[in-house]
C-alpha cells in the first residue's frame, strides 16, 4: 500500500467502483475508543454478529477514502 499527497481534492470512493477498503483490527471496540478520543466518528456504528463474531464498523479518511474496520474471532493470515 502506498500513500502519497495528492494536489487536489480527492474524490469520495464511497458508492464507486471502489466503494472501501478494509482492515483487520485486533481489539475493535479498543480501537475506536481511541479513534473517538482523537476526534474521529464512525461512519457505520460498531456492529458485532453474535452469530459469526465478526465485528465491524466504518470510517471515512479525510480524503473521502470509506474504510471498513473488522475484527473476525479467527483470523486467516497470508504469510
Amino acid at each position: 500500500m502506498r500513500f502519497n499527497k495528492a494536489d487536489a481534492a480527492q474524490a469520495p470512493t464511497k458508492g464507486r467502483t471502489l466503494d472501501h477498503i478494509g482492515f483487520d483490527v485486533v481489539d475493535l471496540p479498543g480501537f475506536i475508543k481511541k479513534l473517538d478520543a482523537a476526534g474521529i466518528k464512525l461512519d457505520r456504528p460498531y456492529n458485532k454478529n453474535e452469530q459469526s463474531g465478526v465485528s465491524l464498523a466504518f470510517i471515512t479518511d479525510p480524503w473521502g477514502t470509506y474504510i471498513e474496520l473488522n475484527e473476525r474471532p479467527k483470523p486467516v493470515y497470508l504469510p
